[in-house]
């Protein structure tokens, strides 16, 4: 009798492989069946859910704004001081002496004559720059899919 409910037990064992059973939730119930003059003796167990961790396929989206970069060239100026020829016009005779009161009567001895000196002068300058800025042009979707272990129940 005690082979025959161990044959029982190990047959119900192999065909619910994938079920867990909770042996300390095993008891041993009397029944009676009509036709058999003797009691049988079986064991009713209970299942246990257990929890597992499982990977599960996720897609992650978020917006993201998109930019366009427009320059443009512009001319820039700048102060700057650099040796240059300072020039003037002096009236002057043929032998190299300044024109005074004295020789201004006679025109025809005095001439003018640029006198020219190099010295330092405030110049402004202008060289060409690229201004650029970025321009929000519209928002895109984009996704990613990730892998997350959810938890789940499981006989």
């Amino acid at each position: 009798m005690n082979g025959l409910f161990l044959l029982l037990c190990l047959v119900g064992n192999q065909v619910n492989s994938l079920m867990v059973m909770d042996e300390a939730s095993c008891v041993e119930v009397e029944e009676e069946e009509c036709g058999i003059c003797h009691t049988i003796y079986m064991q009713e167990c209970g299942m246990k859910m257990v929890e597992e961790m499982r990977p599960v396929k996720v897609s992650m989206c978020k917006n993201v704004t998109r930019y366009e970069t427009k320059c443009q060239q512009v001319m820039e100026h700048t102060m700057v001081e650099e040796k240059r020829p300072i020039c003037k016009f002096e009236r002057m005779t043929k032998s190299h002496i300044p024109c005074n009161e004295t020789n201004i009567k006679n025109d025809d001895a005095c001439k003018p004559v640029m006198k020219c000196e190099i010295g330092m002068k405030m110049m402004v300058k202008s060289y060409p720059a690229t201004v650029c800025e970025d321009i929000a042009i519209g928002q895109e979707e984009m996704c990613v899919d990730m892998v997350k272990l959810k938890k789940e129940k499981k006989e």
